[in-house]
């Protein structure tokens, strides 16, 4: 029997989902991961016995004719490596990949919305032709499939809502994509006030609202250290993705923040850390902040979709508006100063990720939708 999982992450960039693969191969599965081949195969592919299978796939396609193109593609390598099931992440690939692995005779397809991304929230006439294109692509798609896994509870709401669910034995929800929590122990606070914001780094990611309450922090507390980890997005064509770049640039110059480039190492910088925020426009589940919860970090993040999942209020950490940096400037404000309540957040973070976000439950429910 074999199983794949689909996505539209690069051949040089190591799987995220590791545990999940390790899963599917205890259950007597070959697993194979489609995405991009960007010219280089990660060496993790061959260490683990997992074919890489190169799929025609875009982040950002709204070419209706590049579309079937991709449903070709897709169903010409699943029928190729007679793949039995196939698990699709992020929303912009379903309708492509769902339909391509239906036509490639795969006989189960379970698709996770991790997040809404932004089809939802563009305005304008670019907004409505991308809508008009994809939502009927996307019924097809999950009418098609064996299961629609959500990472909260607002995307079910809200895909149910236009009707683009329709099944409600198809839906399921997790609790995001979950946390190991052997590879983010809980570690001991540093004493130093460090802030960290770790993301593949966009507007929607919340970075502008990081920065500038950064700024108004360090007028009070000028010792204070703000971490900005992760990728630009340097692909991306939108204006304010761009304007975020230039920013990083001229406030790392200032003094006001340090950026430090992508990483391989999530939990060092974890580790380094006093203070996790991530002031996110939406999410499935946020990974990051699931992966400081486990590691014992007090968090800041949005009230919106996909982050208040992470927090208790006021236990564990806080929940802000979306695009509000007064209001995370006033709760870094209130964690600096209260330590003993910060070291008191820290253990209720680790005590939530035990009880909440364990990887091994998650996995669980979609391997058991996906290889029933």
């Amino acid at each position: 029997m074999r199983a794949g999982i689909f996505c539209n992450n690069a051949s040089s960039i190591k799987s995220a989902r590791t545990e999940l693969i390790d899963l599917i191969k205890e259950n007597g599965y070959e697993v194979f991961v489609g995405g991009i081949y960007d010219g280089t195969i990660h060496p993790f592919f061959e260490e683990n016995n997992v074919t890489f299978i190169p799929l025609d796939a875009s982040r950002g396609n709204t070419n209706p004719i590049k579309e079937l193109k991709s449903i070709f593609n897709i169903a010409k390598q699943v029928k190729k490596y007679k793949l039995d099931s196939v698990l699709i992440y992020g929303v912009k690939n379903h309708p492509s990949m769902a339909i391509g692995a239906k036509l490639g005779k795969a006989k189960n397809i379970v698709c996770v919305v991790n997040g809404s991304g932004t089809l939802f929230t563009i305005q304008g006439l670019k907004g409505k032709l991308l809508r008009f294109i994809s939502l009927p692509m996307m019924m097809i798609a999950y009418a098609l499939s064996s299961c629609i896994s959500f990472q909260n509870s607002d995307d079910m709401k809200m895909f149910a809502r236009k009707h683009i669910v329709r099944s409600k034995k198809k839906v399921m929800v997790t609790a995001g994509s979950g946390v190991n929590l052997e590879a983010y122990p809980l570690k001991p606070l540093p004493k130093e006030n460090k802030f960290l914001f770790l993301s593949r780094i966009t507007h929607t990611k919340g970075a502008f609202e990081y920065i500038k309450a950064a700024e108004k922090v360090k007028e009070i507390y000028p010792s204070a250290i703000f971490d900005i980890v992760g990728p630009l997005d340097n692909a991306s064509k939108n204006e304010k993705d761009a304007a975020i770049k230039n920013m990083i640039e001229e406030y790392s110059q200032k003094g006001v923040v340090a950026y430090h480039g992508p990483t391989s190492d999530v939990a060092s910088w974890l580790e380094k850390c006093r203070f996790f925020v991530y002031p996110s426009y939406f999410e499935g589940v946020s990974r990051c902040s699931m992966q400081a919860l486990s590691t014992g970090r007090p968090i800041i993040t949005c009230n919106t979709p996909g982050c208040k999942e992470t927090v208790i209020e006021g236990l564990n950490g806080f929940l802000v508006n979306k695009q509000d940096s007064d209001a995370i400037a006033e709760k870094m404000i209130w964690l600096i100063e209260h330590p003993e309540e910060t070291e008191k957040m820290a253990a209720e973070s680790r005590k939530f990720a035990e009880s909440s976000f364990d990887v091994r439950t998650v996995n669980n429910q979609i391997v058991g939708r996906l290889l029933k």
